[in-house]
């Protein structure tokens, strides 16, 4: 899923940088959290830290249009260029 967070929602909790939440569908095996950097990348396993992560990109989602807004919106931004 595509979301599109618009400017007017202001300073966020992402705004550090990016990352994904890899989940799998074994039941053994838990989410992680991949975040890459400039020279490396870094996968965060700790329970504490992925449900951290797991808030952040929940409170985004709300923040963010719905996706079904998105072709929509990149469609008007590239017209603009």
């Amino acid at each position: 899923t595509v979301q599109l967070l618009p400017y007017s929602a202001g300073g966020h909790a992402a705004a550090g940088g990016p990352f994904s939440i890899l989940r799998f569908p074994e039941a053994d095996l838990p989410d992680v959290v991949y975040m890459e950097q400039l020279t490396s990348s870094l996968y965060l396993d700790k329970r504490e830290d992925v449900e951290r992560y797991l808030a952040v990109m929940s409170r985004l989602s709300v923040q963010a249009e719905r996706p079904e807004r998105t072709p929509g919106l990149l469609t008007a931004q590239l017209a603009k260029l």
